[in-house]
C-alpha cells in the first residue's frame, strides 16, 4: 500500500572533513531501512529517477530508504578531481561502516537491507565482510549488476568493450583527469581516476585489499562468515558490465549462503532488455522485478524471530 512519504537530506561526515550527502526516504511506519549505494560513475540519482527508482517503490511500499552520493559525486564533498586519493580503502573501512551506522540509528531497531548497484555491491560485500560494525541487523543484501572479476563472461563476451574500459577510458582518463564513464551512457557521472584504477585492479586479480600495513584476503575471510540472505541480479545482455557468468561467479566467491539469482531479459519473460540505469528507474521495472525484491524483502522481515535475531537459511 502506497505510503505518504517523509523526504529529508542528511551529510554524514567522513575523512580527511569530507561528508557524505544523503537522501532519506521514510514512510510512516517503516519495516525496516534501506541502504541504496551507487556503483561507478553514479550517484544517488540512480535510485530516485524523477520519482520512479527503486528507492521511491520501496519507500512508497513501506521500507525507508538511505541514498547516499558517494565522495566525488553529486552533492557529497569533496568534488571529484584529478587529485582525488579517495579509494576502495576509504569508502571500505570508513564511509560505508558510517552510513551503516546512520542507517541502524534510523532503523531503531528494525532490520537493515544492503543494496548495491554495480560496484557497489561489491564494495558493501567488502564492508562487510572486512568491518564488523557493518553486520548488526543485517536481513538481507540485493545486489544489481554486481561483479567483481570480469574474467569468465565479460572479456569473453564483449571484447570491444572490455578494451574500452581497460585501455582506451582509463588513457582519456589521464587527459581529463577523471573517467568519462557517462559518456557510454550507462552511467550518470565520470568517476575518479583512483577510484576507478582500483576497481581494474579488483577486475584482473584476486579480492585483496591492499593497504601500508597488509593485505587482507577479502575471499577468506567472506567464506568464514554467516553471510545474509543474497538476491543477485545479472542483465542478459550484460556483457563485460555484468554478464551473468561473472555474477555468478561473484556468489560463489562469497561462500556458502542462501542465494538466489535472476536474469533479466526478454528471452527471461521480462518486459524489456534492461539497461544498467533502466533496471533501477524504468516503469516497466515496477511491474517486473521490483515486486520481487519486495517480496524477498518482505520474507525476510517475517523470519526474524522475536528477540530480534535473524536466521540466516542457508540455501541447498
Amino acid at each position: 500500500m502506497k505510503q505518504q512519504i517523509h523526504e529529508e537530506r542528511l551529510k554524514v561526515p567522513t575523512v580527511q572533513g569530507g561528508h557524505l550527502f544523503v537522501r532519506q526516504l521514510a514512510p510512516e511506519n517503516p519495516q525496516g531501512i534501506v541502504l541504496l549505494v551507487h556503483g561507478l560513475g553514479n550517484r544517488g540519482d540512480l535510485f530516485l529517477h524523477e520519482g520512479h527508482g527503486l528507492a521511491n517503490f520501496l519507500s512508497e511500499m513501506g521500507f525507508a530508504c538511505l541514498v547516499p552520493d558517494l565522495i566525488g559525486h553529486g552533492q557529497s564533498w569533496p568534488k571529484r578531481s584529478r587529485r582525488m586519493t579517495h579509494g576502495i580503502e576509504d569508502i571500505v573501512t570508513e564511509d560505508l561502516p558510517r552510513l551503516a551506522t546512520e542507517a541502524r540509528r534510523l532503523a531503531k531497531g528494525k532490520p537493515v537491507f544492503l543494496i548495491g548497484q554495480g560496484f557497489g555491491g561489491v564494495l558493501l560485500a567488502s564492508a562487510y565482510t572486512r568491518i564488523p560494525a557493518m553486520r548488526p541487523d543485517v536481513a538481507g543484501m540485493v545486489h544489481f549488476g554486481t561483479r567483481r572479476s570480469a574474467k569468465l563472461g565479460g572479456v569473453a563476451h564483449s571484447p570491444t568493450l572490455a578494451v574500452l574500459r581497460r585501455r582506451i577510458l582509463p588513457f582519456i582518463g589521464q587527459i581529463k583527469g577523471e573517467i568519462p564513464l557517462n559518456w557510454l551512457r550507462q552511467s550518470l557521472d565520470a568517476e575518479t581516476i583512483t577510484l576507478y584504477r582500483e576497481y581494474l585492479d579488483w577486475s584482473e586479480s584476486d579480492w585483496v585489499g591492499r593497504n601500508e600495513d597488509a593485505l587482507f584476503d577479502y575471499t577468506t575471510a567472506a567464506q568464514s562468515l554467516d553471510w545474509p540472505a543474497s538476491l543477485y541480479f545479472a542483465r542478459r545482455n550484460g556483457g563485460y558490465d555484468d554478464h551473468p557468468a561473472d555474477v555468478r561467479e561473484f556468489m560463489r566467491e562469497i561462500g556458502t549462503h542462501n542465494a538466489r539469482l535472476m536474469v533479466l531479459g526478454k528471452r527471461d519473460g521480462n518486459l524489456r532488455n534492461y539497461s544498467p540505469l533502466s533496471m533501477l528507474q524504468h516503469d516497466d521495472a515496477w511491474v517486473d522485478h521490483f515486486p520481487v525484491v519486495l517480496d524477498w524483502m518482505t520474507e525476510r522481515v517475517r523470519q526474524i524471530e522475536p528477540e530480534g535475531k535473524v536466521r540466516h537459511l542457508v540455501s541447498v
